[in-house]
C-alpha cells in the first residue's frame, strides 16, 4: 500500500444548472485527457452521492507533484450560474 499524506479536494468547475455526473467526468478524463480512468479517487455529485473512482491503492491524476502521496476528491459544482467561482458544496460536502 502506498503512503498517503494528503487529501486534495477539487471542484468540477461546473456552473449551477449544468450537470457533470460521475460517468461524464470519467468519460472526459479518458477521452479528452488521455487518462486510463477518472483521475479522482472519489467524486461527489450534487445530490450528495459519493462515487468511487480510482482504487485507493492506485496513484491518482489530479494534482501535479502530489499524486503519489494523496487521495483526490472532486465535488460537482464550484461555479455559480454566471460561471463565477462560488462555494456550491452542500452541507454534507462541507464535512469532506
Amino acid at each position: 500500500m502506498r503512503t498517503v499524506t494528503l487529501f486534495v479536494v477539487h471542484c468540477s468547475a461546473t456552473p449551477q444548472g449544468v450537470s457533470l455526473g460521475f460517468e461524464d467526468c470519467r468519460r472526459d478524463h479518458v477521452r479528452h485527457r488521455g487518462f486510463k480512468d477518472i483521475g479522482y479517487h472519489f467524486y461527489v455529485t450534487r445530490d450528495g452521492e459519493i462515487h468511487r473512482g480510482r482504487p485507493l491503492e492506485k496513484i491518482g491524476a489530479h494534482s501535479l507533484h502530489h499524486n503519489r502521496h494523496s487521495i483526490g476528491i472532486c465535488y460537482e459544482g464550484g461555479l455559480d450560474a454566471a460561471s463565477c467561482p462560488t462555494d456550491t458544496r452542500t452541507l454534507g460536502k462541507h464535512s469532506i
